[in-house]
């Protein structure tokens, strides 16, 4: 990187940092609601279930799919809000003078958090939990002993637990390597 920026552009930055930030918290606001549609979604799907309006193993297919499905969109969007995270945060300390943390912003917001955002967090859990509730339905009240009740949806248990295991693998290496790229210095500086 080369000089810090003129007054100019750092006034001009802050301002408009300062609407992102407001944009930003009406977007999170906004995305509580929007993480409604796949819970009712299964949750139609299991009351069709239980007044007998779809088969219970293509009912309980279903509700397993958008579960997972709701499941995979908060491990892409914790990602995508982590990386933006760190790029604002590296974009900051170009930006910001020392002296603006503890003014401007907390000092706690320096360094990037690396782990998990707690809004993310609350929704993988209530989606977990609605993953074990589906099971739970379905094994112990809706599918009989037949191994045709059972087929499609532990198949698509199987499938959908293995494929988000390999999202989440992905993208957490992937926020690793932009959080590395970011902040960290090689070990080993280059010769020229």
């Amino acid at each position: 990187m080369s000089d810090k920026p003129s007054s100019v552009d750092r006034h001009d930055f802050v301002k408009e940092m300062y609407r992102a930030y407001w944009a930003n918290m009406a977007r999170s606001m906004e995305g509580t609601w929007k993480v409604i549609a796949p819970v009712t979604v299964v949750g139609t799907i299991i009351a069709a279930v239980h007044r007998d309006y779809l088969p219970p193993s293509l009912g309980i297919t279903l509700a397993l799919a958008v579960v997972f499905w709701g499941l995979n969109v908060i491990i892409d969007l914790n990602a995508w809000h982590r990386r933006n995270l760190f790029f604002l945060s590296k974009a900051e300390r170009f930006f910001l003078q020392d002296d603006d943390y503890g003014r401007l912003l907390p000092t706690a917001y320096k360094a990037p958090k690396r782990s998990w955002i707690e809004f993310y967090i609350i929704h993988a859990i209530a989606f977990l939990g609605l993953l074990l509730l589906c099971v739970l339905y379905g094994a112990f009240y809706k599918l009989t002993g037949s191994i045709e009740d059972w087929l499609l949806p532990l198949f698509t248990f199987i499938l959908g637990a293995l494929l988000t295991f390999i999202n989440f693998r992905k993208q957490e290496a992937s926020a690793a390597k932009h959080f590395k790229e970011l902040f960290q210095e090689p070990a080993i500086p280059p010769l020229l």
